[in-house]
């Protein structure tokens, strides 16, 4: 109570521009402990949970594993107890569709084992590579093609990189050696430092990402779309002649005529003309403008996705005629502002006249034609039904 009227004294003789006593106050400063200002000008609190602790590190969720789909599984509780007793109950979950079951694991090692089991167990599965281990890719431009792979992975080595392998980039036709080399590196965390180079070998380079492949994946064992042979554990089967055997031992003749693994007809099953092929490339992109309005009947079954129920509007694709181009003696002789008036703007000159007199005439005369044969027919008509009166 003695702080609060202090307070309010102070704050009332200096509304009052009255001299404050300091006597008094410095006194009963002593006397409290706390000064006459502490009721106005407190220093904000700060609490140990607003201030950020710097050793602590924002916590990186990792992506999961990729899944795993299995092809004939015929007794699932009996697989659900082998993986429970294999990588544990909470480590992994299911989900089936129409021909596969799909398996999620829930860290990389669950994975590995997973892969590990049923490599030998000798299943049908496919799956894909762990993020983990995929491979930083560049490529460098610019270096001479006789320039060996191993003195390019010397020489990123002695730079401190992590070089997994070196290869050589061919022409696609005539398989010639190109200035063009691919780069796989550890994914370490100086990986991306890459890019900063400007030369080595005393060679000017330049660095770059590969282009993204947009073509659909296509594993050379099993000739399926969507995985590739690294990650394929289905029976083979061969390019050429389709039949359960690797591509590498078909006793097939050039000679002979192909069949497609995927669709049976008369091609090797990676030929980019297949139904198959096609019909993936159209999920693919259902909703590009050029396949957006267009149905091919050899592919009924995906007119849900690219055609519309109802046409559009006519004046979406309409297109105003454009006047015709100007020369230099239409300019000269002040024609082309007659030919481009707009059709609300009264024209009174005798050429238009003229047009207007003519199309007049043309639709009497196309009228006539219309209405003389009509006349005769009604003519024809009453003349029958006033001799059948009498």
């Amino acid at each position: 109570m003695g702080q609060e009227r202090l307070s309010g004294l102070a704050l009332l003789q200096i509304q009052r521009e009255v001299p404050i006593d300091f006597d008094k106050v410095i006194d009963e400063f002593v006397l409290n402990g706390v000064g006459v200002l502490s009721q106005t000008e407190q220093p904000p609190e700060t609490s140990m949970d607003a201030v950020p602790s710097p050793d602590i590190e924002p916590e990186v969720i990792a992506k999961p594993p990729p899944p795993i789909f299995i092809k004939d599984v015929h007794d699932f509780p009996a697989l659900c107890t082998e993986l429970i007793d294999l990588i544990g109950v909470d480590n992994f979950h299911c989900k089936s569709t129409t021909d596969r079951l799909k398996i999620q694991t829930a860290n990389p090692e669950s994975y590995r084992k997973l892969v590990h089991f049923l490599r030998e167990e000798k299943a049908e599965f496919h799956t894909y590579q762990l993020s983990e281990d995929k491979s930083t890719r560049v490529v460098i431009r610019n270096l001479h093609p006789s320039t060996p792979t191993d003195l390019i992975k010397t020489e990123l080595e002695t730079r401190l990189f992590e070089v997994r392998q070196v290869t050589q980039v061919l022409h696609r036709l005539n398989k010639n050696q190109l200035p063009l080399f691919f780069v796989d590196l550890e994914p370490t965390i100086h990986s991306n430092e890459i890019f900063q180079l400007t030369s080595i070998l005393h060679t000017k380079i330049k660095v770059e990402e590969p282009y993204k492949i947009k073509a659909i994946s296509q594993c050379a064992n099993c000739q399926a779309y969507g995985h590739t042979k690294a990650y394929c554990g289905y029976s083979p089967r061969c390019v050429r002649c389709g039949n359960g055997h690797p591509s590498s031992s078909c006793q097939k003749t050039r000679d002979e005529p192909p069949c497609c693994a995927l669709c049976q007809e008369s091609h090797p099953a990676n030929y980019k003309g297949c139904s198959v092929y096609k019909e993936l490339q159209y999920r693919k992109k259902p909703s590009s403008n050029n396949n957006k309005f267009i149905f091919d009947n050899k592919h009924p079954s995906l007119k849900s996705n690219l055609v519309k129920d109802s046409h559009p509007s006519e004046h979406i694709n309409s297109v105003p005629p454009t006047a015709p181009p100007l020369t230099y003696a239409k300019v000269t002789s002040n024609q082309f502002s007659r030919s481009n008036s707009t059709p609300t703007t009264q024209d009174n000159s005798p050429s238009a006249e003229t047009n207007l007199s003519h199309l007049m005439s043309s639709f009497l005369n196309d009228f006539k034609t219309l209405i003389n044969p009509l006349i005769s027919l009604l003519t024809t008509v009453i003349s029958s039904l006033l001799d059948k009166s009498k």
